[in-house]
């Protein structure tokens, strides 16, 4: 063999490495668009609930409740057809292109809701419900909007990250994307946050702007390569039914509802709670970034270990350490420097877990109808938001905004997820350990 023709391998391996480094920075911005719905866009909508005097039992609904429903209908839906999908564009960036205007359109209609709401009950006159009203309702429009958009350029972008990614590099793909979305979380809470209480506006229509702009900058560059052979005919309740038709997808299942019930509570509240411990916004931004600042220190190497050692494992030791974690909370949080302590490590943690449990989907679904198991999951991970959301507000209501029932949540939660983590056998997964 010539040294040019020994030199034809390392050239096409070099080519490969090259490709997949754009794609991933291409897959790394449209992950900055998603990251905006937590780092930015929630923050945002809390903290104009908090403004508007809305309860406890109109935040949880309006951020938990009534968007869920509408997702729960919209995202499997979106999914199903998006596996049949074969266009020139693929059959994951049509859908993400009119997921991401929508998402950007509705951010700024929240964005200038105040105003909206303002115009409408003056136009309404004596037949006004009141400003409050209009307001609360101009919210849960456009925040519906938004989320509905948000949870379906979620779910398709996790698609589309399976199709374009080598499995044997999702763990440390998916800990780089982990980075981006607490940097954008970071630079969030150390420079923007604070500025809210004047800003508000402005901010949320610029987190529509970089959501919007993201997704389609990355939808124009990445291509999807060679589609696998379309999904059976059917509809989409038989393709519901047969996801279930393997046991062990209920205990896959259980496990990300089991999850979302450990953080949801503290991560809808958090703000509430630390208003109520006497900790000061710019604090609360400070903790915040300090505790993204950990999780991208340590974020590559949980990815790392994931790609060793498998998702199911790594993130069954972050479980427990947060279950620990929580009934510490609930037992000692009672003034604002244990509020701090356990908020520092409930971002820490949590974000571990996000970090090692992000590539457990594509481990446990099949590739070639990914988008319709894991629509499903999310199908009934958001049922159980539904009615975690129904019974949160009022709970807190009427135990006199007692916020540590969020941390009572967290370690029940956990401790739950974690004996169902115990029943995924490993010849439920579908595709081979990554060496």
């Amino acid at each position: 063999m010539t040294a040019d023709a020994a030199a034809l391998p390392r050239l096409a391996r070099a080519a490969g490495t090259a490709s997949l480094a754009g794609v991933l920075c291409w897959l790394l911005l449209g992950d900055l668009g998603i990251a905006m719905r937590d780092r930015a866009a929630l923050p945002g909508g809390l903290e104009m609930l908090r403004a508007g005097g809305a309860s406890d039992t109109a935040t949880s609904l309006l951020l938990a409740t009534v968007p869920a429903l509408l997702s729960m209908l919209l995202v499997p839906y979106v999914g199903w057809h998006s596996d049949r999908c074969r266009s020139r564009w693929g059959r994951r960036r049509p859908y993400l292109m009119v997921a991401a205007p929508a998402g950007c359109l509705a951010l700024l209609g929240l964005a200038f809701s105040p105003a909206l709401s303002a115009t409408l009950d003056a136009a309404l006159g004596a037949m006004s419900p009141g400003l409050r009203a209009c307001r609360l309702a101009a919210f849960g429009l456009f925040w519906t909007l938004f989320d509905c958009a948000a949870l379906c350029a979620l779910s398709l972008f996790t698609g589309l990250v399976n199709d374009v990614v080598p499995f044997g590099w999702l763990g440390r793909f998916y800990a780089l994307f982990r980075i981006v979305g607490l940097g954008a979380g970071i630079a969030f809470n150390t420079w923007i946050f604070a500025l809210t209480d004047h800003h508000l506006a402005a901010i949320l229509a610029g987190t529509g702007l970089v959501f919007g702009a993201s997704l389609l900058a990355m939808c124009a560059m990445v291509r999807e390569g060679p589609l696998p052979a379309a999904a059976p005919a059917g509809t989409q309740r038989t393709h519901l039914l047969e996801c279930f038709a393997h046991h062990p997808y209920w205990w896959a299942v259980a496990v990300f509802v089991l999850a979302s019930v450990t953080f949801n509570p503290f991560n809808t509240f958090y703000q509430f709670y630390a208003h109520a411990s006497g900790l000061s916004k710019s604090t609360l931004g400070m903790l915040t970034a300090l505790g993204y600042t950990i999780s991208i220190a340590s974020a590559f190497g949980i990815g790392w270990l994931v790609d060793r050692c498998g998702a199911i494992r790594v993130s069954a030791c972050v479980m427990a350490l947060y279950c620990a974690t929580a009934a510490c909370g609930y037992v000692l949080v009672g003034d604002t420097a244990a509020f701090r302590m356990f908020y520092l490590c409930h971002v820490i943690i949590s974000g571990a877990w996000f970090t090692a449990a992000a590539s457990m989907p594509m481990a446990l679904f099949p590739r070639e109808r990914f988008v319709q198991f894991n629509g499903t999951k999310d199908l009934l991970v958001v049922a159980g938001n539904i009615v975690l959301g129904a019974v949160q507000g009022p709970v807190l209501d009427l135990s006199g905004h007692d916020y540590r029932l969020t941390l009572l949540s967290g370690a029940a939660g956990s401790l739950l997820c974690l004996l169902c983590m115990t029943r995924l056998q490993p010849i439920f997964l579908t595709r081979p350990t990554p060496p």
